[in-house]
């Protein structure tokens, strides 16, 4: 089980992560092995459900521009 401490300073660090990629300090390749190294560090499985999602929601991911009409 992970402890309250552990989970905020992930949830907080990956924050800092998010904000130099909106910046254009890191590129999303770099956002994955991020994630990675602080899942370790604050010990969060693969699996669990406290660790961000965000890498996989990409918006080129999607099979429908939400910008175009469809008809």
């Amino acid at each position: 089980m992970n402890n309250r401490n552990n989970i905020q300073a992930y949830y907080s660090a990956m924050a800092q992560a998010n904000i130099m990629l909106e910046k254009g300090i890191i590129e999303e390749s770099d956002m994955v092995s991020i994630e990675d190294k602080l899942a370790q560090k604050y010990e969060l499985r693969i699996g669990s459900i406290l660790r961000e999602n965000d890498l996989i929601n990409l918006n080129i991911r999607a099979n429908m521009s939400h910008t175009k009409e469809v008809i």
